[in-house]
């Protein structure tokens, strides 16, 4: 093996590389008509696997017109001729993956197979692939760099003397990189069926390594970063130990940006193209992948990214954890409650106009100061943000009627102060009644209904959100309701058969003759028997 040059950099980071001069083909084989041979369904989730790896922006990614794939192929046809011809529009970077069934014919030449392989020995190279064909693929492309990773057995086979996939006179000097795993006449492992999800070791190794990342490499990570953490994880577990060939600076070409979460961020990545990036990730990786996505998101915070530095301060409060768990998220405190605090300061310093918004929360919903809670939903409604507006709004009329916080969705029930047994149960008074009751259009029921056409369900939504907007809306005097109090209070303004054609005017009328601030105490007083 000739060792590679340390005066050649490394290629360029996957995130400014142009993989449309480069050119991938991916070949995997896993059912067979000779019976000597055995379907093996693990190998279909790895070619998967890594047909989707490619395709991963922490591969580039590869575009669509840049990649082949012979897919259990069931002969194999023109698969010698598209190899050569896809592998020489390769100016770049030429890649060649083969999973399934490595067999080796009458000169133990290896072989990669396709649905028709023979295991016949003097048979195989007829019906198989030669990895002969494979490297006249190779010789043929003027790529800069050239990669081969097999998986299959007797991999190793591909590395005898003739298995140059490099020609001397290209200038410049190309750089090659074989990956193997297995040995030259020895096999390669997958995991049994009765697992879920069964793949190939090798791949399955490679492939996880790749997104998860390694902790203490660099941004970029070449394939002798990989192959060494895949060997070590193989080892250590028991599986075949794979082997690698390398050829002039191929060792050094970045293959991934790391994903670990100490990894830094790569230099001159577009701040935004990253954020979509973990974006993406956080909608669609599980809660065991958060800490490598905060890091992606700290690679844009650190240049000024204002939304990477509101998503870390979600990740901190928790937000993002309960909502990939499904649940509602818990209160924060201590170190995460000021690790949440200072990035959404940061992004509010630099004009962003959500993260004010998230301020105001904080103070109001954490640390319980009303007067910040003010400035920040202030700030954030000067800046636009509507959202922030009804905040400000809801908080303005608790504190002007001194009534308490919004009640929080599956928030504990806190039972109400319980009156002296000697005194009657505080309700709406007879004079509050008769005035509701002034509002009721007379109209019969049936009759109400039909303008909406004749929709119990309709009438009693379209009253809800005119009411709670009535009230207060979702941040003020509404907001301190239960849900079974909302019910109440909708069921008894519904019971008036209010006129939809006056349905905003006639819930004004309804709270201003209940009393501001007096919302709940009333709705503890209804019992529902409103004709």
């Amino acid at each position: 093996m000739s060792e590679p040059s340390m005066s050649e950099p490394a290629r360029g980071e996957p995130a400014n590389r142009d993989y449309s001069r480069s050119r991938a083909v991916l070949m995997g084989t896993w059912t067979y008509a000779d019976e000597c041979l055995d379907d093996v369904p693990a190998v279909k989730r790895s070619f998967d696997r890594m047909n989707g790896l490619l395709r991963d922006p922490v591969c580039g990614p590869w575009p669509d017109a840049s990649l082949v794939t012979f897919a259990n192929m069931t002969t194999l046809g023109t698969i010698h001729r598209d190899l050569i011809s896809t592998l020489k529009e390769a100016e770049d970077v030429a890649f060649f993956y083969y999973v399934g069934h490595g067999i080796y014919d009458h000169r133990e030449r290896l072989c990669l197979t396709v649905v028709d392989t023979l295991r016949d020995a003097d048979l195989t190279a007829a019906t198989g692939l030669p990895f002969d064909a494979v490297r006249d693929a190779f010789r043929a492309s003027r790529a800069r760099v050239k990669i081969a990773v097999l998986d299959c057995c007797y991999a190793g086979l591909a590395t005898e003397e003739y298995g140059r996939l490099s020609v001397d006179h290209l200038p410049p000097g190309p750089g090659a990189y074989l990956m193997m795993s297995s040995g030259a006449f020895e096999t390669s492992w997958h995991e049994l069926e009765t697992v879920a999800d069964a793949q190939t070791y090798f791949t399955k190794a490679l492939v996880d390594t790749v997104y998860e990342g390694l902790s203490g490499a660099p941004a970029g990570l070449t394939f002798d970063h990989i192959f060494g953490a895949v060997s070590d994880h193989l080892v250590a577990n028991g599986r075949p130990e794979p082997g690698r060939r390398v050829e002039n600076h191929a060792a050094r070409w970045v293959f991934a940006r790391n994903n670990a979460p100490e990894a830094p961020p790569e230099p001159g990545a577009d701040p935004e193209a990253v954020y979509r990036e973990a974006y993406r990730r956080e909608t669609k990786e599980g809660v065991e992948r958060l800490p490598a996505i905060a890091a992606l998101y700290e690679g844009p915070a650190a240049t000024g990214h204002t939304p990477s530095m509101n998503r870390l301060g979600q990740i901190a409060e928790g937000r993002v954890r309960a909502r990939m768990q499904g649940i509602e998220p818990g209160p924060v405190e201590g170190k995460a409650l000021q690790e949440a605090t200072q990035w959404y300061v940061r992004s509010s310093e630099a004009g962003d106009p959500v993260a004010p918004l998230h301020l105001g929360q904080l103070y109001e919903e954490q640390y319980g100061n009303q007067d910040r809670a003010l400035y920040w939903y202030a700030l954030a409604a000067r800046r636009g943000n509507t959202a922030a507006q009804e905040r400000l709004t809801g908080l303005e009329q608790r504190i002007r009627l001194g009534i308490g916080p919004p009640r929080r969705t599956g928030e504990e029930e806190t039972e109400p102060p319980r009156p002296d047994p000697l005194e009657p149960t505080p309700g709406p008074t007879l004079a509050v009644l008769a005035a509701v009751a002034a509002l009721a259009s007379g109209v019969p029921r049936e009759r109400w209904l039909a303008a909406w056409d004749g929709s119990d369900s309709l009438a009693l939504a379209q009253c809800l959100d005119v009411l709670a907007d009535a009230c207060g809306g979702a941040y003020g005097e509404w907001s301190t309701l239960d849900e079974t109090e909302q019910a109440r209070v909708v069921s008894d303004f519904a019971g008036l058969r209010p006129l939809r054609s006056d349905l905003a005017s006639t819930a004004r009328r309804y709270y201003e003759t209940v009393g501001r601030g007096r919302l709940r105490a009333y709705a503890a007083g209804l019992d529902g028997r409103r004709p």
